[in-house]
């Protein structure tokens, strides 16, 4: 059985709230891993920082907007400047003002980078998935479906949980070292994030309907004083 517990791991300066993503020994493993980077500094997405610094920039917490690619696609104005918010184990879009929200209960994407614990330790992808109680979650990519979801490390270790990275600039998110994300139409209007591993905007996963190639664009959240 999973236990969930809340633990206080300083990122940066600012004092994150983790839940337990697996069992206790992964609130071990992650809050770890988290002061492991801490103290060895940043790569910088995959360079070599030797030096120890203060702050790994991949704890920098960040919000995820969306970009369409395609500036023919007819579906751009759905899915372009909206926002990532986790809801019912997808990663859907909604709009950024609160005003003209669909979802009233999604929850917006807040994360950050983190080393998968076991094996070659890839770099993964966490978000909160709730303000109370604040609990923590890998971000994966279902190897049925290849939608974007979130879950404990029992739910992520079978699927595509990484490489994760950031862009050569730091503004773009990357699985397996491209930006190979898709937005899906689940109902009218209403779209999920994909990853399209196989570069056939799922056609071999069986998606029909509409699918339109975007990036996920990282936007730094403010440091709290």
């Amino acid at each position: 059985m999973d236990v969930i517990g809340i633990i206080g791991v300083a990122a940066g300066s600012v004092a994150i709230p983790l839940a337990a993503v697996s069992t206790s020994t992964s609130v071990v493993g992650i809050s770890q891993g988290v002061s492991a980077q801490q103290r060895g500094g940043a790569s910088g997405g995959g360079g070599g920082g030797a030096e120890p610094e203060k702050d790994d920039p991949r704890l920098a917490k960040f919000n995820i907007v969306v970009e369409c690619t395609d500036s023919s696609s007819s579906a751009k104005h759905l899915v372009h400047n909206k926002i990532v918010v986790l809801r019912e184990k997808k990663l859907y879009l909604d709009a950024a003002d609160q005003g003209y929200r669909i979802f009233p209960d999604g929850h917006a994407f807040s994360g950050f980078y983190l080393e998968y614990p076991g094996g070659n330790k890839p770099l993964a992808l966490v978000s909160t998935i709730s303000r109370d109680p604040p609990e923590l979650n890998w971000i994966y990519a279902d190897r049925k479906g290849l939608h974007l979801t979130y879950g404990n490390k029992s739910a992520s270790i079978n699927n595509i949980h990484g490489p994760w990275d950031w862009t050569p600039t730091q503004e773009g998110v990357m699985l397996e070292d491209w930006e190979g994300f898709v937005a899906v139409e689940e109902s009218p209007g209403v779209f999920y994030v994909a990853y399209d591993q196989n570069d056939d905007h799922l056609a071999s996963m069986g998606v029909k309907g509409r699918v339109v190639e975007i990036n996920l664009r990282r936007v730094l959240e403010p440091k709290k004083a």
